[in-house]
């Protein structure tokens, strides 16, 4: 048949063959580019959480101040008698277009002692020196860093809490918390066991409080990751959820105890589970 076909008509049929035929194969590359996408989409994004009140609150108190409630402070000897018993000893805010973008608090406890004099080191250690890097990194990606922090005292007890958040190009934003609880009177650091003590509150209702924020929140993350999102997943046989081996936690506001699980302390988070004991 295509022997009786004027050529014009052949010519103007293969054209049509090779438009369909280009169509489809754009059509199946657009389909297969779109999958591509979603995909990454669903690596790299996870939808907005609404934090729950007790986040929210534990986040709004940090104003880089020493709030001391109106308990009169005793006489303590200082480094620097001019300055309050905790201030901002390094302040930096800068940016470099491609390179880091800073703004950090960075706290002392002005106390000379050597209880007080290690927990600085350890501050300096572990919140300036990260600036130091920042600023003589040579990747090629831009890294955000911000450090805060809030003090209270109740009675004789100083209690510090540090929080940084660290974004490195692509990777996952971390926020990290530090906590120390400092006992003026004694030159003393407080553990969670002398914190609960102090405060009159039953270990057993404790536990079980960690333990039901916790399966909470990991049951919300799991309904992600059920959906493809990559979230941080919590282990609840893990031995940190233990009353006794809480190492961050918080004394503030009107002898408000937070204990704080900060899970971009050891990786690429920026998850929190606050369970805050009034």
């Amino acid at each position: 048949m295509l022997n009786n076909m004027p050529v014009n008509d052949i010519k103007e049929s293969n054209k049509r063959k090779i438009m369909f035929i280009t169509i489809g194969i754009i059509c199946v590359i657009s389909i297969i580019l779109a999958i591509v996408y979603q995909v990454s989409q669903l690596e790299t994004q996870v939808p907005e959480i609404k934090e729950e009140k007790e986040i929210l609150d534990f986040k709004s108190i940090f104003n880089n101040e020493l709030n001391e409630q109106g308990y009169p402070i005793k006489s303590l000897q200082k480094f620097y008698e001019d300055k309050n018993l905790v201030y901002t000893i390094n302040e930096q805010k800068e940016k470099v277009d491609g390179k880091y973008d800073i703004d950090v608090k960075i706290p002392l406890i002005n106390i000379n002692n050597q209880t007080a004099i290690t927990i600085d080191k350890e501050i300096e250690e572990t919140f300036l020196e990260k600036v130091n890097n920042i600023k003589s990194n040579e990747e090629e990606y831009e890294i955000i860093y911000t450090v805060e922090y809030t003090a209270y005292i109740n009675e004789n007890i100083l209690s510090l809490a540090i929080k940084s958040t660290l974004k490195e190009g692509m990777k996952a934003q971390r926020v990290i918390v530090k906590t120390y609880t400092y006992n003026i009177t004694t030159n003393e650091v407080i553990d969670i066991n002398e914190m609960l003590s102090i405060k009159k509150l039953n270990k057993s209702a404790i536990q079980g409080e960690i333990n039901r924020v916790v399966s909470e929140n990991a049951k919300q993350a799991q309904s992600l990751i059920d959906l493809g999102y990559k979230v941080y997943e919590r282990n609840l046989s893990d031995e940190m959820y233990k009353i006794e081996k809480v190492t961050n936690f918080f004394y503030g506001p009107n002898g408000a105890l937070y204990i704080i699980y900060a899970y971009g302390n050891n990786s690429y988070t920026s998850e929190l589970d606050i369970i805050p004991i009034k």
